[in-house]
């Protein structure tokens, strides 16, 4: 039974790879757009930022936990449409996951870097 589940993840993750690839090849071929531009990681980035805030400020009463919230997803619907206005729905929506995937690398690699 280890097996089927090692083989299932193995398989699971070749497909999480060829459906990024077949997003990201379909949005530079037919539209001529890259979902994994400079202002999708800049975006992708600052709302990391801001979730980092929400989570430091959490047990501030005024509010701002929610604002910091709010601001982020602003910024990743902002990013959702930026890729829905230049491509299609379906890259726009399945792509998301791909950019903060994208964008969680980039800091990983920052982090590396800087210390």
């Amino acid at each position: 039974m280890t097996a089927v589940y090692i083989i299932g993840i193995v398989i699971g993750i070749i497909l999480f790879f060829v459906l990024g690839y077949y997003l990201w090849s379909t949005a530079i071929d037919k539209y001529d757009y890259n979902i994994f531009n400079l202002g999708v990681i800049i975006r992708g980035l600052l709302a990391i930022g801001c979730l980092w805030f929400a989570m430091v400020m959490v047990d501030a009463g005024d509010g701002s936990t929610t604002v910091w919230f709010i601001v982020s997803g602003v910024l990743w619907l902002w990013t959702f449409l930026a890729t829905a206005f230049r491509t299609s729905i379906f890259i726009a929506f399945f792509s998301l996951v791909y950019q903060l995937f994208a964008v969680l690398l980039i800091r990983s690699a920052i982090n590396k870097i800087l210390k």
